[in-house]
């Protein structure tokens, strides 16, 4: 097999999925020598992968290689070989951010040259001095965005966004209602640390749940 004529078919999400899954090899490796156990966790492992990522059976023949993982260095190495496979979270610009958020006069935009957009399922990033968050997610190969206020205190939670337990804020949106003047708010706990949360987010599913969710 040729690797390079496997066109980028992972979603950074499948990505963070297989990262996590290897993690529970190499877990199960570290902390017994039952070969059964070892043998079910990989067979867990190996379904939770195929009925979560879209694959042809050339794409499947790279994934099958996780299965086979043994040690941190080996699994290490093999993400790193996973990256060119990996679809990148849409382009983002300062002038594409600004016509998502048109009403914000002031918006504080983040340096852009400090993303890894092959490492982020939605882009999001925080004001301080307004207390406000910015999130920005792709949907239809299109780029949604949703501004709310972020609570200054955090708890131990789960996330509405990545569904892990992490330090949580209460994130409030305002949307318009389908009355003239009114408006619906939602408040949400998620992750205070965006970047943290990425990593965690294994399934868009959820992602594109929770933005459709807070825009109704």
């Amino acid at each position: 097999m040729e690797k390079q004529t496997i066109q980028p078919f992972l979603t950074v999400a499948n990505y963070h999925l297989l990262e996590q899954q290897m993690n529970k090899i190499l877990h199960t490796l570290a902390t017994t020598i039952d070969n059964n156990v070892i043998l079910a966790v990989r067979g867990l492992v190996e379904t939770e992968i195929t009925t979560k990522v879209t694959m042809t059976a050339t794409e499947a023949q790279l994934i099958e290689q996780l299965f086979t993982v043994t040690d941190r260095t080996q699994g290490e190495n093999y993400l790193e070989s996973l990256k060119p496979y990996v679809i990148p979270f849409k382009a983002v610009t300062v002038s594409s951010i600004k016509s998502l958020f048109k009403k914000e006069k002031k918006l504080k935009i983040p340096n852009l040259d400090d993303m890894d957009f092959q490492q982020i399922c939605y882009f999001a990033w925080d004001d301080p001095g307004t207390h406000r968050k910015y999130v920005i997610i792709e949907q239809e190969e299109q780029l949604k965005a949703i501004k709310g206020l972020f609570a200054n205190s955090t708890i131990k939670g789960i996330c509405a966004i990545c569904n892990r337990h992490a330090d949580v804020g209460l994130f409030t949106t305002s949307v318009k209602g389908q009355v003239v003047g009114t408006f619906t708010n939602h408040s949400n706990y998620i992750c205070a640390d965006s970047a943290k949360c990425n990593h965690h987010v294994s399934d868009m599913h959820k992602v594109n749940e929770f933005f459709n969710r807070i825009t109704q």
